[in-house]
């Protein structure tokens, strides 16, 4: 469980802990609601939920789904490396940490399963995703072109993680 406290607001409880299948519909409105026509289909988050090789991690604020984020541990040239698919928060809830404390949550989960890196793609034009990662000590590994469709470029981030 974190606790966090936020300018200009009340104190509030942030628990992050792995998904259930009871959170999938939940998941779901989240995902849609942060990339609409770019978003994950129900079966493809019902399978990361269902897969032992992928993490999804839910947060939580004064008992309301905030936000969540997925990953996986992949093989990458004989080391391990901790992938994040998505990181998703509610309008409501952003700027005051939830995806911070989230990406943290996942990146301590990449560490205790062996990862020596973590890596994500962000859409070259999502300012504040970059700015989150680069925050957390992210670095732009290069430029993925069409990664999101026809014209619409990915940014390939990496960061490596302390054991």
């Amino acid at each position: 469980m974190f606790s966090l406290k936020t300018r200009g607001m009340h104190n509030f409880s942030l628990e992050i802990r792995e998904a259930e299948q009871s959170d999938l519909d939940e998941i779901c409105k989240i995902e849609i609601e942060c990339f609409a026509e770019e978003s994950f289909t129900y079966p493809q988050l019902k399978y990361y939920l269902d897969s032992p090789n992928f993490i999804t991690l839910i947060a939580s604020i004064n008992g309301e789904k905030a936000g969540f984020i997925v990953g996986s541990i992949e093989d990458a040239g004989g080391e391990r490396v901790g992938h994040i698919y998505t990181i998703d928060v509610k309008l409501k809830f952003r700027r005051i940490g939830v995806g911070s404390a989230l990406l943290k949550a996942l990146e301590r989960f990449f560490i205790k399963r062996g990862a020596v890196r973590s890596c994500l793609e962000v859409r070259s034009d999502n300012i504040a995703a970059k700015n989150l990662y680069l925050k957390l000590g992210y670095k732009p590994m290069g430029v993925i072109r069409d990664y999101y469709g026809l014209g619409f470029d990915a940014i390939r981030f990496e960061k490596t993680l302390r054991q």
